[in-house]
């Protein structure tokens, strides 16, 4: 089975917007996340869809995926955490009460924010986890990077051919991230501090293999970005 766990669960701050997270906001017809979910729905590859939202959004969301045809894919809205890993754990834990666990299951996960991931991104993602058991999704970045501890001066430029920005989607062997969070509840890591869940793999021991992002699979974040994805999906309506 290949489960997607859209992860829902942030307030959006940089929106600026009191009265709704950005995951709700509209992007041309549709909420952004009704946009994400519709990458999903469309892939014959993935068998269910678990979102994670805030719990006072929980039954917004419940209304809002039942004005819109999910062509089939099952589809199930829990709870999220404090942060992404929090929330991944909780589909897990979901995944694991009422599921089967087998050990080619797959976990795709994707932030709702991120309304064009393409397909080839999607199944390379959960083909490069099959074969590894994680993968993640990168970009090569056009700009130099720096490193500030202090955030008041410079003390290293990497080399440009060693950073990537990371985007979603994040994807494991859903049995591997299984024991992933076994391994940092025994060691005392809390899971609500930690919110790189790609930190804490590694951390922990995992490799994690790498599946070309693209320009387009954009994170819209503050109201410049919606501005930019309704730009871009005009131009794809052309």
């Amino acid at each position: 089975m290949v489960y997607a766990g859209i992860l829902a669960a942030g307030m959006g701050t940089r929106m600026h917007r009191q009265d709704m997270p950005k995951q709700f906001l509209p992007l041309g017809e549709k909420p952004i996340i009704i946009n994400t979910l519709e990458q999903f729905y469309v892939n014959p590859v993935i068998d269910k869809v678990i979102v994670v939202v805030p719990n006072e959004w929980k039954l917004f969301t419940d209304d809002l995926l039942s004005q819109y045809d999910a062509m089939g894919t099952e589809v199930k809205v829990i709870t999220g955490g404090e942060n992404k890993t929090e929330s991944v754990k909780r589909i897990v834990e979901y995944l694991n009460e009422n599921f089967e666990m087998n050990s080619d299951d797959i976990l795709i996960t994707h932030d709702a924010v991120r309304p064009f991931v393409t397909g080839r991104i999607i199944n390379e993602n959960i083909e490069s986890a099959q074969k590894y058991g994680i993968a993640s999704t990168l970009m090569v970045t056009n700009d130099t990077m720096v490193v500030s501890e202090d955030g008041d001066t410079i003390q290293s430029i990497p080399r440009k051919q060693t950073i990537f920005a990371e985007q979603t989607p994040l994807t494991f062997k859903v049995q591997e991230l299984m024991q992933i969070f076994r391994e940092a509840d025994e060691a005392g890591v809390k899971i609500e501090k930690e919110t790189e869940l790609a930190r804490l793999c590694i951390n922990l021991g995992r490799t994690i293999h790498i599946v070309r992002g693209e320009n387009q699979n954009m994170k819209i974040i503050t109201p410049y970005d919606l501005e930019v994805a309704n730009a871009l999906l005009r131009e794809k309506k052309v």
